[in-house]
C-alpha cells in the first residue's frame, strides 16, 4: 500500500512540471519563464517532493520551511515568495503565505524571518526584512490542513525573481494575490519552487 501512495505523490509532483493551471506561475507573467530556473532546497525536509513533518502543519508548530537558493544574477532586484496549495478542492489555490520585497541580497529564509516587526510604522513588515500579503486567514502564515481523507496535497513554496521591485503604492496595505499578478507582469526575470506534501487520514 505505501508503495502505491508513494507513486501516488510522486505522479502529483511530476504534474507540476509543465505548470498547474491554479499556481500563479501558470499566468501570463510567466510566458517568457515557463520552466523553473532557480534551483530551492530545503536542506531541513529534504528535496521538493518531501514529506512535511507535523511541525510543517496545523497539527505542530505550524513552521514554514527553511529554503535556500543561490545567489542571484545581476538582473535580479528582488525576490517574492508564494505557498499555495492548488490540491485543495475549491476554484483557485488556497493562499498560505504572501511575501514581497525580499531583498536580492538573500540566499534563504529561516524561521524567525516570519515573525512580525513590531518596532516598526511599516504595517506588515517582517523580521527577515520583508512583508506579507494577505491569505485565507489574513495571517502571515497558514500552516497545511487538508480535508481529512482528501489524500496527499501538495504545497509549493515559489520562489519569483523580479527585474524590478514591485510597485505598492496602488496596492490595499496588505497585498493580494490578484495585485501581485498585475504588479509581476513584465518584471519576472526567473522563478524555483519547492514543494511539500501532507495528508491527514
Amino acid at each position: 500500500m505505501r508503495y502505491y501512495h508513494t507513486i501516488y505523490c510522486l505522479l502529483l509532483i511530476a504534474g507540476a512540471v509543465s505548470g498547474h493551471k491554479k499556481l500563479i506561475t501558470s499566468h501570463p507573467a510567466f510566458a517568457d519563464h515557463r520552466f523553473p530556473s532557480i534551483p530551492i532546497e530545503c536542506p531541513e525536509l529534504g528535496p521538493s517532493g518531501s514529506y512535511l513533518d507535523k511541525d510543517h502543519t496545523s497539527e505542530g508548530a505550524g513552521l514554514i520551511p527553511a529554503l535556500s537558493w543561490p545567489s542571484p544574477s545581476d538582473n535580479i532586484d528582488e525576490y517574492l515568495l508564494i505557498s499555495e496549495d492548488p490540491d485543495a478542492p475549491t476554484a483557485e489555490s488556497i493562499i498560505h503565505g504572501i511575501y514581497y520585497r525580499i531583498s536580492r541580497e538573500k540566499t534563504g529564509i529561516q524561521h524567525p524571518d516570519f515573525r512580525v516587526k513590531n518596532n516598526t510604522h511599516e504595517p506588515y513588515m517582517l523580521q527577515g526584512g520583508f512583508k506579507y500579503g494577505k491569505n485565507r486567514h489574513d495571517s502571515v502564515y497558514v500552516p497545511p490542513s487538508p480535508f481529512a481523507g482528501h489524500g496527499p496535497h501538495r504545497y509549493f513554496f515559489e520562489l519569483i525573481a523580479l527585474n524590478n521591485s514591485l510597485e505598492t503604492g496602488p496596492m490595499n496595505d496588505l497585498v493580494t494575490l490578484d495585485e501581485v499578478r498585475k504588479a509581476i507582469q513584465g518584471k519576472v526575470a526567473g522563478w524555483g519552487q519547492w514543494v511539500g506534501v501532507y495528508e491527514r487520514s
